[in-house]
């Protein structure tokens, strides 16, 4: 299979990058930087374009020329940068989300499979939250992945598109993603741990936050790309792996690391976005339609992390 992911060389992109190599795959990664955040024997053997989602000629070119059979749409502007920096969030999630789109359905691409997010729920909504349940996300990350959901179903519907995707819960890490809220810090607690002895957080300690391994991720994407299509009754769907509060997630680590020191002192904006989202996710749908289930609960996710970082 000839498959492009944007957001190539970031968090995600990288491994999945490897993942799909490492099985045969022939990969080409479009994303603003060139080096990939998770090196790898595997990333070498992938073609790198230098580009963002948000130029439209570009997708087209890339698209056009690498025929690809499926596209992995993992390029944004995470929650924290999107608040901060709108212009760019709103052309690179929905323009970029548009441009994908759009040359798939130009250039006759067989599968689109896009990354959506736990965020495009809002507070006050029952829980756990599922595929039905109403969309009124409070930050604009949140706003832009519903329209980037919205848009992939219209294009399934209206072109014949095979869209599919899926929502995630919180990742989990070693590298935490440049401008997220959630994902950020459930990141940035396991490396300061290791590098500092000791990290502030900028959320609550009761805060209850659904998280999902970096490496369940891919292979969740690897999953659902590769699922029948007659076996799947929507086209989004939730993820998630664990569902530990924040203070939670701090006790996993300092079992293993008495020293470490967390302390609290929640930021006015990244809090109240992180609390705004649901603190239980229900993803039996994705279990039943394509067999996914979490290999990594909180316990074997800091595991993993803390082992990454002491590699």
């Amino acid at each position: 299979m000839r498959a492009l992911i944007t957001g190539g060389t970031g968090n995600i992109g990288s491994r999945l990058a490897a993942a799909l190599v490492a099985r045969g795959d022939e990969v080409v990664a479009l994303d603003i930087r060139a080096d990939p955040s998770v090196p790898s024997p595997d990333f070498v053997r992938v073609r790198v374009w230098t580009g963002g989602v948000d130029d439209a000629a570009l997708v087209d070119r890339v698209v056009g020329e690498l025929r690809p059979e499926a596209i992995f749409h993992l390029g944004a502007i995470l929650s924290a940068q999107a608040e901060e920096r709108p212009d760019l969030a709103w052309r690179v999630n929905l323009e970029g989300t548009r441009n994908v789109l759009e040359a798939a359905r130009r250039h006759h691409v067989g599968r689109v499979v896009f990354t959506s997010t736990i965020a495009t729920y809002g507070s006050g909504v029952d829980l756990p939250v599922t595929e039905s349940t109403p969309q009124w996300p409070s930050g604009l990350y949140g706003v832009t992945k519903v329209a980037g959901e919205r848009l992939g179903v219209y294009y399934h519907h209206r072109f014949g598109l095979d869209f599919r995707g899926i929502r995630l819960a919180a990742m989990v890490a070693p590298r935490p993603p440049a401008g997220g809220a959630a994902s950020a810090f459930v990141c940035e607690l396991f490396v300061a741990a290791v590098r500092q002895g000791a990290y502030t957080f900028q959320v609550y300690p009761t805060t209850r936050v659904p998280i999902v391994w970096v490496g369940d991720v891919v292979r969740a994407l690897v999953l659902l790309h590769d699922a029948p299509p007659e076996s799947l009754r929507r086209r989004v769907y939730n993820i998630i792996g664990a569902g530990p509060t924040v203070a939670e997630m701090a006790a996993a680590v300092t079992r293993r690391l008495p020293h470490v020191r967390y302390t609290f002192a929640p930021d006015p904006v990244k809090a109240p976005i992180v609390d705004s989202w649901p603190a239980q996710m229900d993803d039996s749908a994705a279990r039943a339609d394509w067999g996914w289930a979490p290999q990594y609960d909180l316990e074997r996710m800091t595991d993993a992390t803390l082992t990454e970082l002491n590699g």
